[in-house]
């Protein structure tokens, strides 16, 4: 999952009234975690650590973290030599 905007997250936090050490605590996740994605460090979690986040701050899902499945998904490609097989000898 990729944070939509770190911004909206601290925004979300300070409205929410909870430090970094409470929100980590209230979504049973470890301070660094929260403390990386707030800080900007880390961009990307997973799912459920964003539904947690989201869950904890009271913001519906996919409102702080969108889903890049898709993007870190390494499709096959022809143009792709990388990611040619190459011939088995016989």
């Amino acid at each position: 999952m990729q944070l939509r905007s770190r911004d909206a997250l601290i925004i979300c936090l300070e409205a929410s009234g909870m430090s970094e050490r409470q929100l980590a605590r209230v979504a049973t996740l470890g301070h660094a975690t929260v403390n990386h994605l707030v800080t900007g460090r880390r961009t990307r979690c997973s799912l459920a650590t964003a539904r947690a986040i989201e869950a904890a701050l009271d913001c519906p899902a996919g409102t702080l973290f969108e889903d890049t499945y898709l993007d870190d998904v390494q499709w096959d490609r022809p143009d792709d030599r990388s990611r040619q097989r190459k011939p088995m000898m016989a």
